[in-house]
């Protein structure tokens, strides 16, 4: 059973390059960071982005650059130090701590390279844990996270416990928790950094699979040239702020794109 959303219709004007309605938009964030001398250091320098519905972007850069920086704080996990940001046409700047775990957990869903199940309870009760701290009715919480472990191809292993599968297995129980409260972006933060290449390529194809029939918004960050250049669109982030770039699977990385990560 699908949750009722807030009632909110998008703006006309909110609207992508592509003409898709925003699930996402970001204007102007800056993140710095007080160091231990108390001298400034600016992570993040005016980031841009609108994300439309339905959308794949992919965020490349150099290592220590600020991406996972960006999409901490583009899913509420952190607040910018000054711009705006928009999740589902509800705006996210100045909101409680309470109120920014309530939307987080309400529109966002998130996918680490570390999966981050607890090694505790099973699979299928990881995928429930989400809706139960939204206050959903056990039963309903355990329906769906077996419609999601179904989705994912899991339904045999809904009894197992983390360490009982596969690292393959681990990330695609994370994927379907990351889709239990039915979520309008996917944040995915070097999802298949883990993983072996053939492992990793079915991660990717779930992914995109999965965008493709619930209609998300997708945003991943990664290294991963391959996995970079299946988005809709991918930016690069350099010097605090995000510019568009190309990347092609059968092209070396360049200034242009991106650096390269040491094998």
């Amino acid at each position: 059973m699908s949750k009722p959303r807030p009632d909110h219709e998008p703006d006309p004007a909110e609207r992508t390059p592509n003409g898709s309605s925003l699930t996402l938009e970001a204007r102007g964030l800056r993140r710095s960071f007080t160091l231990g001398d108390g001298s400034e250091l600016e992570v993040l320098r005016g980031v841009d982005l609108s994300v439309g519905t339905g959308e794949a972007v992919s965020i490349v850069g150099a290592s220590g650059t600020g991406k996972s920086t960006l999409l901490h704080v583009l899913g509420a996990l952190d607040r910018p130090t000054s711009g705006e940001l928009f999740l589902g046409g509800r705006t996210i700047t100045g909101r409680s701590g309470r109120e920014l775990a309530r939307l987080r957990n309400q529109f966002v869903g998130f996918v680490f390279q570390f999966h981050h199940l607890l090694r505790e309870f099973t699979a299928l009760e990881n995928v429930m844990m989400p809706r139960l701290i939204d206050g959903s009715p056990r039963a309903e919480a355990e329906a769906r996270a077996r419609e999601l472990l179904e989705a994912v191809g899991l339904s045999p292993r809904l009894g197992h416990k983390p360490w009982q599968l596969s690292g393959g297995e681990q990330q695609r129980v994370a994927v379907a928790r990351a889709l239990a409260n039915e979520p309008v972006v996917l944040l995915a933060d070097e999802p298949s950094g883990n993983l072996d290449a053939r492992t990793s390529e079915a991660l990717h194809d779930l992914l995109f699979r999965i965008r493709e029939e619930r209609e998300l918004s997708l945003v991943l960050v990664t290294h991963n040239r391959e996995l970079a250049a299946r988005a809709d669109r991918t930016l690069l982030l350099t010097e605090g702020v995000l510019e568009p770039t190309q990347i092609s699977p059968e092209e070396p990385w360049s200034a242009k794109t991106a650096d390269q990560p040491t094998p």
